[in-house]
């Protein structure tokens, strides 16, 4: 008679458990990782004083419109005829 060997079914459960496991296992070896001391990897070069940016571009002032402020007691007449003002420098 031959024998028939079966694996051993787990359940959902112990699969969860089982990848638990690996995601805790992981985390703590990244966190290891992470924070391990290693003097060793870093070489300073040289300790020199900044240059000037050479991918500035030149500075230039920008034109500025002055329009004239003409108050009244009209709040709406006031946003009416700024609006016009603005309108006129844009076009």
């Amino acid at each position: 008679m031959a024998r028939i060997h079966k694996k051993p079914v787990h359940g959902t459960k112990a699969l969860e458990m089982n990848m638990r496991d690996v995601m805790d296992g992981l985390y703590d070896s990244a966190c290891y990782f992470s924070y391990r001391s290693t003097p060793d990897t870093l070489e300073i070069l040289s300790i020199e004083p900044p240059k000037g940016d050479p991918f500035a571009m030149p500075t230039r002032r920008a034109k500025v419109h002055r329009i004239p402020v003409h108050r009244t007691s009209n709040i709406v007449d006031f946003l009416l005829t700024r609006e016009e003002q603005q309108h006129q420098i844009g076009a």
